[in-house]
């Protein structure tokens, strides 16, 4: 049976990827984009697949609708919160513009893009699935993130509830966690920090696998968390972290395995 799922925030990096993904794995897709250069290239990319919509996602009439022309193509099987902004800043310098917007644009639209998916959910008497868009910030302190950090933590919070909630009805709600994932935003992170390349360096030092996440491995973990395949996995938040949050200090790599594995990939190229 054809499903609908709605993609939050996916003009660029990993909801870009992601509704390209869902569509692909056979979903009709509703995005919801605020950029309009944007909506109209995800557009074009999804094509006749779904339909992107031009709103803000602080507009719960915007999410609203989204469900509707979700359901007018499919019945509603996922929703996928996804948009955030990266505001940085110290709490005792914290500006109130600047925290509000991370408030209300990096949770509170998961909040009610999530009651908007639950209560589709029991419209339709079915089970559903929901995806928050959460980060290694919300189980790990990084300095100058403070209300970044908070809003994270807040997502995995909401995202336990519903799954408690909920569940006895069908409804599944996981997190995922990403690292640095080379995103637009992150991008914009790197290239205004006092040295880029240094930023880039430090950045892909975070992850013991030593470079910077893609959007579509993330979206590979969206698909996964959204079909049949994960249906008896809930409440959870997943790092897709390249090992970041498995490890509390960073050692330097053996310079012995470093070199066997250099040495064996040699040997293959010579075959």
């Amino acid at each position: 049976m054809t499903k609908s799922a709605v993609v939050t925030g996916c003009g660029a990096g990993i909801g870009r990827a992601t509704i390209e993904r869902l569509a692909d794995d056979g979903y009709r897709v509703v995005g919801v984009e605020a950029n309009p250069d944007k909506a109209a290239a995800t557009s074009s990319a999804i094509g006749d697949r779904g339909e992107i919509l031009t709103a803000d996602v602080r507009d719960r009439e915007a999410l609203q609708h989204a469900a509707q022309v979700a359901r007018g193509l499919a019945p509603l099987a996922g929703w996928v919160n996804n948009v955030g902004v990266a505001l940085g800043g110290m709490l005792h310098r914290a500006d109130a513009a600047d925290v509000q917007a991370v408030v209300d644009i990096n949770m509170m639209s998961h909040f009610w893009g999530s009651r908007v998916a639950v209560q589709t959910f029991l419209d339709q008497g079915a089970h559903g699935s929901i995806v928050n868009m959460s980060s290694i910030h919300g189980r790990a302190a990084f300095n100058g993130w403070a209300a970044y950090d908070m809003v994270k933590g807040g997502i995995d919070a909401l995202t336990r509830y519903i799954a408690v909630e909920y569940g006895p009805i069908g409804v599944r709600a996981n997190a995922i966690a990403p690292g640095a994932i080379r995103t637009e935003m992150v991008r914009d992170v790197i290239a205004g920090s006092r040295d880029s390349e240094r930023e880039e360096r430090d950045m892909s030092a975070l992850h013991p696998l030593d470079r910077l996440g893609e959007p579509s491995e993330i979206a590979s973990v969206v698909a996964f968390l959204l079909s049949d395949e994960s249906s008896f996995l809930s409440g959870q938040c997943i790092a897709v972290d390249g090992a970041a949050t498995a490890r509390c200090y960073r050692y330097e790599p053996d310079p012995a395995l470093l070199a066997d594995f250099r040495q064996a990939g040699a040997r293959q190229g010579e075959r």
